[in-house]
């Protein structure tokens, strides 16, 4: 509840403030166009701007700011739930099947394997998420950048999709601090900032933390975040990669597909899932 109340008056002041960020834009759209002599150019460039709905788009940009935080809300209720369900929903399996048989004893390690496998990539990119999302909030309010607990929260809920995710909770408040400011050089500051962040706990903090990982091809994962993107917006992108975790897998407890598990595999190795 106190975290969905910060992001609140966070996005309540984002609105409150937009005229001064609107007149901070055009500020900065004139003095950029008095470093351009030809007036040609600068023709073309107020022709632009005058077709330019500011205030429409900054709303929209608004509006869209509070689907991905209601959808991240979502997210976080399906993270809780994935976490806490193990243990329960073995025991559910136990009255189901009171007769223990070589079926049942290889179901409940298929089962297993892929709850062990959600769970502990969920539970590490968490966790990984967190500390990166941490850090950048103390980074923001070094460099003065407004809100930092709401992009901070967008870093956490954003870590969660591969190469897109990062690059995008990177680019908001960077963009954000040329709006407020009217620099571009804040723009670089904050934008290398955060993305140093990332650059460091992806490549060397995250492969220590999740060894192998999810064993998926990078095309796969690309692929699958533009699928389940298109299916469930922001959410799908999110859950993508243990929703093909998991079906690498199934695929490969069962001989007739596991041909489907070494394609959408990292090296087409699948005998660490068998043994799982």
């Amino acid at each position: 509840y106190a975290i969905a109340e910060l992001l609140i008056v966070n996005v309540e002041g984002i609105v409150a403030s937009m005229p001064d960020y609107i007149a901070n834009l055009h500020e900065s759209y004139s003095k950029a166009t008095s470093f351009i002599s030809d007036p040609k150019y600068t023709e073309y460039i107020q022709k632009w701007l005058r077709g330019l709905d500011l205030a429409s788009m900054a709303t929209s940009a608004v509006n869209s700011l509070s689907g991905i935080l209601a959808n991240s809300a979502v997210v976080l209720v399906y993270v809780v739930f994935l976490l806490m369900a193990g243990e329960a929903g073995r025991k559910k399996l136990d009255k189901l099947f009171p007769v223990k048989r070589t079926e049942y004893t290889k179901f409940i390690k298929n089962m297993r394997s892929i709850s062990d496998s959600v769970r502990y990539y969920i539970s590490s990119m968490a966790l990984i998420s967190l500390v990166t999302g941490a850090i950048s909030y103390v980074i923001l309010l070094v460099m003065g950048v407004e809100y930092a607990f709401l992009w901070s929260f967008l870093v956490f809920i954003l870590n969660f999709i591969p190469y897109i995710g990062p690059l995008v909770s990177s680019l908001l408040p960077a963009i954000f601090a040329v709006i407020i400011s009217g620099h571009l050089m804040q723009f670089i500051f904050v934008f290398a900032a955060m993305e140093g962040v990332q650059i460091i706990i992806g490549n060397f903090i995250q492969p220590m933390v999740m060894g192998k990982g999810t064993n998926l091809s990078a095309v796969v994962v690309i692929i699958s975040l533009a699928l389940w993107g298109m299916i469930w917006g922001i959410t799908g992108m999110i859950l993508a990669v243990p929703i093909m975790a998991v079906i690498v897998i199934i695929c490969s407890q069962i001989p007739s597909a596991q041909w489907i598990a070494i394609l959408l595999s990292e090296k087409g190795d699948i005998t660490e899932g068998e043994e799982k």
